[in-house]
């Protein structure tokens, strides 16, 4: 069973491709995921290694390469569900350079992630307030127990802006989709942490339904999953009944206390044999997607753990 190693973990390092795929290999991987820092300059050389040095790039991780001259990046600096028409058009800009980057790299799968839920709460005796989830927080205070009346309070809150974001990524789906199509390549929308994240699983299975389209996937982060569960706020097994049948790939990383995430499997507590069934389905991709500071040691031996779990079965 083979894994990948997201070249996010190599962030901060100023290291060249060349460099990031000798230390992939070196640490076990022999396929990758681009992440979201790599640059313009750097698609030519990673087509290069893909060709000649055995190191499969099998997917992307959006916005790849980096939409140049913004004064801040990550990979919801735009959002194909934005409901601001010029900051959706951008999002539509990037994730079709995108597209073409991951054509010329041989990528199968680009990740994305939806967008967030501009929430607000209703006003005692007029007008509404923006919001920010509180069920961590919630969580904290109640010492590990989740606040049930909050989460169907946000859920409210949430329902009632949704639609506007709706709206928005089913105009971006129209646009961009045959273009994934032709290129026979998946845009895959990858489950967030926080209350705001969209598209939540039911909205995703309505847009599998609305978009019957092959080029249209979910992608389910382990971690993300495991923090959403912590808090109330979807369940692991809601959030695969509604796309399991969808989901092209997985990024792994365990999760310690309530948010301490993308660390390496086996230092925290998600129980990755309950994941199996996901973890086992046909031409799935798992992708490691540590921390950055994660020592290289314990790394590997986040491999190790994980081989040995699908050695099981």
């Amino acid at each position: 069973m083979e894994f990948a190693l997201s070249t996010s973990y190599f962030a901060g390092r100023q290291w060249s491709p060349e460099a990031i795929a000798e230390r992939t290999r070196a640490l076990g991987f022999s396929r990758v995921e681009l992440g979201y820092f790599t640059r313009e300059n750097e698609i030519d050389a990673w087509k290069r290694l893909a060709r000649d040095e055995a190191l499969e790039i099998q997917s992307l991780h959006a916005f790849c390469p980096m939409p140049m001259g913004m004064p801040q990046l990550g990979p919801e600096v735009f959002s194909l569900a934005d409901p601001e028409g010029e900051q959706r058009a951008s999002a539509v800009r990037a994730i079709l350079r995108s597209l073409e980057a991951a054509v010329t790299v041989g990528a199968r799968v680009i990740v994305c992630h939806g967008g967030r839920v501009e929430m607000r709460q209703p006003g005692a005796f007029f007008g509404s307030k923006p919001y920010r989830s509180q069920l961590s927080q919630a969580f904290r205070a109640l010492g590990g127990r989740v606040d049930v009346q909050l989460v169907e309070r946000e859920r409210q809150y949430r329902s009632s802006e949704a639609q506007h974001w709706m709206d928005a990524i089913s105009f971006s789906l129209d646009e961009v989709l045959p273009y994934f199509e032709s290129a026979g390549i998946v845009l895959a929308f990858e489950n967030l942490p926080g209350f705001e994240a969209f598209p939540d699983p039911a909205e995703m299975a309505f847009l599998k339904q609305r978009f019957p389209s092959p080029a249209l996937g979910a992608w389910y982060d382990i971690g993300h999953g495991e923090r959403k569960a912590r808090v109330g706020d979807w369940p692991v097994d809601d959030t695969l009944a509604f796309t399991f049948a969808m989901t092209v790939g997985v990024h792994i990383h365990d999760v310690v206390g309530l948010e301490e995430d993308h660390r390496a499997p086996g230092e925290g507590s998600v129980n990755y044999h309950h994941l199996l069934p996901l973890l086992q389905k046909d031409e799935l991709l798992r992708v490691f997607e540590p921390n950055p500071n994660l020592p290289e040691a314990t790394l590997r031996e986040g491999l190790a753990f994980m081989q040995g779990i699908m050695a099981e079965v």
